[in-house]
């Protein structure tokens, strides 16, 4: 379930980066300010969908039967993943 609606994300975002790829290969220069707003909105979508995916997979871990070295060490992989983008 939880990956159908990390998909679903993923297709919202999809499709926020296509309207912008048509304006702008439609020369849609009058249209800044709209393709601005939307650039921002693909990018919330974007951090929204790391979020969630981080939220699920850390979730997915702490099920798992780890050692608490283990859960350490990928929480630190994930914390400097996400501060690395």
């Amino acid at each position: 379930m939880m990956n159908e609606k990390l998909v679903n994300r993923l297709n919202r975002v999809s499709g926020q980066i296509e309207a912008i790829k048509k304006r702008v290969e439609n020369g849609a220069d009058e249209d800044c300010i709209e393709v601005l707003q939307q650039l921002k909105a693909s990018i919330n979508a974007l951090k929204k969908f790391g979020e969630a995916y981080v939220s699920d997979h850390m979730s997915a871990c702490m099920k798992q039967d780890m050692s608490k070295v283990e859960i350490q060490d990928n929480l630190r992989k994930v914390i400097s993943g996400a501060f690395s983008l």
